[in-house]
């Protein structure tokens, strides 16, 4: 997939564009209850709400949608722009900043092991 269709993808439909992401696919769930959350307040605010009232409150659940969808979107964005950077070698992404241990530190559950005749309750 391109990049443009990828930007595409997570402006209109931002759980398809996560979810073709291994590890990052489970923040597909999330951003779908977002982006489901925004369809559903668009469609009950062009049917007029429970009352049948189409001027009382229409812009205002529109725009709330509108700003879930603007979230689904940019989070989306994000996930993506994220696991870009960690598959490219060349940047240093989030996967490479994570510490490794030395082998040749001491292991702490050792040492509580160690303390635990020590320890009077």
């Amino acid at each position: 997939m391109t990049i443009m269709t990828r930007k595409i993808f997570a402006l209109l439909i931002p759980p398809a564009a996560v979810a073709r992401h291994g590890c990052a696919g489970c923040t597909a769930a999330p951003i779908g209850v977002f982006w489901l959350t925004s369809l559903v307040g668009i469609f009950y605010a062009m049917t007029g709400g429970m009352l049948g009232d189409w001027e009382a409150s229409r812009w205002l659940i529109i725009g709330v949608s509108l700003l879930l969808w603007a979230i689904a979107a940019v989070w989306a964005r994000v996930v993506i722009i994220g696991v870009n950077e960690d598959m490219d070698q060349s940047r240093k992404g989030s996967l490479h900043r994570r510490t490794v241990p030395s082998l040749e530190e001491a292991d702490p559950l050792k040492a509580i092991g160690k303390l635990n005749g020590n320890i009077r309750l």
